[in-house]
Parts: C-alpha cells; structure tokens; sequence
C-alpha cells in the first residue's frame, strides 16, 4: 500500500527546490540518480535522461516503460542591454505571472538573483528583462553573466489552505510531481518486486518538444508504457480528486476499450480516477507509443491549477494516489495487452 509519508514527502520539496530546465537538467537528474540507485540497475541515453530498471521475477517478461519528464520551463538569457539582462521565454510561461517574480541566473560564478520583468506587450516579442540592481552592462558582465546562462524561478514551496489537505504551491510542480511518483514506485517496487521488467524513466527536454522521451524509448523497446505528467485544474477534472487518465490530446488517444478496462480496474479497487478529453497540448506519451510498430501507452496525469507560472498548485495526496493505480496497472499487464489489441 501507498501510505502519505511526511518524510518521504521531504523527497518531493527537495526536487521542487532543486533546478533543472530543458536542456539543463543535471542538477535535478544528480539528485534522482542518487535516490533511484537505491531500488535498480541505473543507465542513461545520450541526451541525458536517467534510466532505472527494476528486474521482474519471471522468465517471459514484459517491458515497461514508466516515464516523467526531469525539465521544467524557464529562461535563457539572451544579451545585456542597459544593466538589464534580456532574456528569452524557454518552453511557454503566462508571461503576465512571471512579471515581478524573483529569478536566479546560474553563471560560472554561481548563482545571480533578480527580478523578472514581464510586462504584457512583451508577449508577442518573448522578451524579458531581469534587474540585477544596475544601470551597468559592466557590472554584469562582470558579474559572469552571459548569453545561454539558464534562468529559473527562486521561489520556495509553501502550502495553503487546510493543513490536511496538504495542497501545495511551487514553481516546478510540471513536472516534479512525476517525478515524485517515480520514488513512490520505485519504493513500492522494491519491497514487492514485479512480474515483468519496470523501467523508471526521467526523460529530458519535454517542454522543448519531447525529445528525451523518443531516445529512451528507443534505447528500451518496451511492450507498454505509462507516462506521469501533470494536466489542467479545469472541469470535469479538479485538484485532490484522484489520478487523471488522458483519453485524448495532441500526443494520443485511447479507446473506449482501454477507457473501460481502467475505469473498472479503479473502481474494483476503490480508486477514485478522473477523465479528460482533450485536442490541444500533450505529452511524452506522443514520441513514446509511436516507437518501432507502436507501444501501448497510457497517460496518467496529476491535476495541478496555474500550469506554466511561477506558482503551481496541487495536492500532494494525488501523487499517491496516481502511483497506486499505475502499480495496478503494472500487475494487469497482460490483461491489459489483450485489451489494446481489441
């Protein structure tokens, strides 16, 4: 079982606080290697996203592929201009939330705070600015910036509302929150090793076209595959109410088979599930089903409200809740194979 953990819940704040956008990962892919070393065999493709293999007990064993995407959005400076550092939008932010939120540029000093500048006629140009406290281009050149210096959101997580519902605010929640998941099976797995090969997967470079997912995909050739990521607060689907399977997007589609069979897995283990219907947007589910003749996948997303800004929000409880349902649908495999081939 899945039981709400205080300290493992320490996990999720550590990667919440800890950078990582496309392109920039290492910080965060450090810190997952280190905690996924614990449960299975590490490896990494050549783009850089982190590769766990937990071994199944039997002899005909399928492979999965569990994916969550490492990267998050963020900025890259572009020139310096007047003592303000120019900087380009780098995977899509509201631009209006990002105006007067705090910022770290990472140079080869070390990390530069400022403050965002986003006014809303910059939209359509995909410019900011960030004050560093100078009128001086010297200053900060001097300082170490320079162009192609990522840029992320220094904004520590808080919670609000009822303590008991442990809702919580953050930059990063897209898509640390899958990675979270990932520990949580990762844990699960190893005290209660699987039938079949389980590939925990921390892909790269998802916010940038979902590059990190098709070259782990192709370097596992899995049989099936599930995909954690985060989706919208908008209705039918809410905060607090359980996983939300993605019956259609830009990146994929399921059928009113495979909708059914999960709708009836949930609901023979009192697991409160979600629907959504999309035709926009999208996720690592699209590279990954279209590997080699096609991989079975499914989208298991967790709901979060102010997607894309500095201060997302969400209900850490959905996190266990999402990496129950996907233990369950580890240990349906076969069940669940018959019924994508309906």
């Amino acid at each position: 079982m899945f039981y709400v953990n205080d300290k493992i819940d320490e996990k999720l704040i550590n990667c919440l606080k800890i950078p990582g956008q496309s392109g920039f990962e290492t910080p965060i892919r450090m810190f997952l290697t280190k905690e996924l070393a614990k449960y299975g065999d590490m490896s990494r493709d050549n783009l850089g996203s982190v590769i766990c293999r937990i071994q199944g007990k039997r002899d005909q064993k399928l492979k999965w592929f569990i994916g969550a995407h490492l990267d998050t959005c963020g900025f890259l400076v572009h020139s310096i201009v007047n003592g303000h550092v120019k900087c380009l939008n780098f995977g899509y932010q509201d631009t209006q939330a990002c105006h007067l939120q705090p910022v770290a540029i990472s140079t080869k000093n070390g990390y530069i705070k400022g403050l965002m500048y986003a006014k809303q006629e910059d939209k359509n140009k995909k410019s900011f600015k960030i004050d560093i406290g100078t009128r001086s281009s010297k200053v900060v050149t001097e300082l170490g910036i320079q162009a192609g210096d990522p840029v992320h959101f220094s904004i520590d997580p808080f919670f609000v509302g009822d303590p008991s519902q442990r809702v919580i605010c953050s930059p990063r929640l897209d898509n640390r929150l899958g990675v979270f998941e990932l520990l949580l099976l990762a844990k699960h797995l190893k005290e209660n090793p699987p039938l079949d090969d389980v590939f925990l997967v921390a892909t790269v470079e998802e916010e940038v076209g979902a590059r990190g997912a098709k070259t782990a995909a192709q370097k596992i050739q899995p049989d099936m595959a599930l995909i954690l990521d985060i989706t919208y607060d908008e209705h039918p689907v809410a905060i607090g109410q359980g996983p939300v399977i993605t019956l259609s997007d830009r990146s994929s589609l399921l059928s009113t088979h495979v909708r059914n069979y999960l709708l009836k897995l949930a609901k023979n283990n009192k697991i409160a599930i979600q629907t959504e219907v999309w035709n926009i947007g999208g996720t690592d589910a699209g590279p990954v089903r279209v590997i080699g003749a096609g991989i079975p996948t499914i989208p298991v997303l967790t709901a979060t409200r102010n997607n894309h800004t500095p201060i997302e929000m969400a209900c850490i409880d959905d996190c266990y809740s999402v990496a129950k349902f996907c233990q369950l649908i580890i240990e349906n495999s076969g069940e669940l194979q018959t019924v994508f081939q309906m």
